[in-house]
């Protein structure tokens, strides 16, 4: 049968969702679950953005110590990047806003206190319920897990929509399910692509650091250090997990990667290998 495929300009990247079997659906009926799941990202981008100065995470940034309510979906999302910070020992680290912003990866948000920490810790962040404050004045920023948290919660919406079969990829962040067979490429960070075989029933993702002097990188140390440049490429059977331990391999000392990342539900891919792990 032929694939659905749509695609929208979202969460800083092209969002492609793709039915490859809409089954027992009408073709109106799985466009609407389409559209319901796109939806879904856009609202996560709305509330999650680091750049709107209207978004959940930009008032909370802008105003330390103050409780303020937030959807449940962007607390959950909250609550897992906090819970990694702790796990990984700030080898995640989601309160590195004013570091990322200083080497020009991110806009300085028209916001804010007159000092804010260079970085802090994951009890920085206080939630009760659906209300959030921060502790001490640090920038968050959920860029790290929040693309993958979005795949996520339109998968979520999918289901609900009984698409038996489907993919997501946003931006080299993909998830898919059901009985469908995606074959995957990345580009690492020299440009060379490795062709990965077939995801399946899984979650792929990857970051890259390009740091030079003139071309500042995405990925910090967690002294808020610009990593050297380098590409990590993460399985797990969730997105916005395996979006994040990205952050985490690139971190870690080659002898113990393989490990810690399998003890937090994630499995590295060693590009040069070019194939998924058995």
């Amino acid at each position: 049968m032929d694939v659905i495929k749509r695609m929208r300009p979202l969460l800083g990247t092209f969002v492609e969702i793709a039915v490859p079997d809409k089954g027992s659906l009408t073709e109106q009926q799985t466009q609407a679950a389409i559209n319901a799941a796109f939806l879904c990202i856009e609202k996560i981008q709305q509330q999650l953005s680091f750049h709107d100065q209207g978004s959940n995470l930009s008032r909370l940034n802008a105003n330390p110590l103050v409780w303020s309510d937030w959807p449940s979906t962007s607390v959950r999302c909250l609550k897992l990047a906090r819970a990694l910070t702790r796990i990984s020992q700030g080898l995640f680290n989601c309160t590195l806003g004013k570091p990322i912003v200083a080497q020009g990866a991110l806009p300085e948000p028209p916001i804010g206190t007159s000092v804010v920490m260079d970085r802090g810790t994951w009890d920085d962040i206080e939630i009760r319920d659906n209300r959030v404050r921060l502790r001490r004045p640090v920038w968050i920023c959920l860029d790290g897990i929040a693309k993958g948290f979005a795949v996520d919660e339109a998968i979520k919406v999918l289901q609900q929509h009984r698409v038996s079969s489907a993919w997501i990829n946003a931006g080299g962040d993909i998830r898919i399910y059901g009985t469908a067979m995606l074959p995957v490429t990345v580009r690492d960070h020299t440009g060379m692509d490795h062709t990965m075989g077939g995801l399946h029933n899984a979650a792929i993702a990857t970051s890259t650091s390009i740091y030079s002097p003139e071309a500042p990188g995405l990925l910090l140390s967690p002294a808020g250090i610009p990593l050297p440049a380098a590409t990590w490429t993460v399985i797990a059977a969730s997105a916005w997990r395996a979006d994040a331990l990205t952050k985490v391999a690139a971190n870690l000392p080659p002898g113990i990667r393989h490990d810690y990342l399998q003890r937090l539900g994630g499995r590295w891919i060693n590009l040069p290998e070019a194939t998924f792990p058995g």
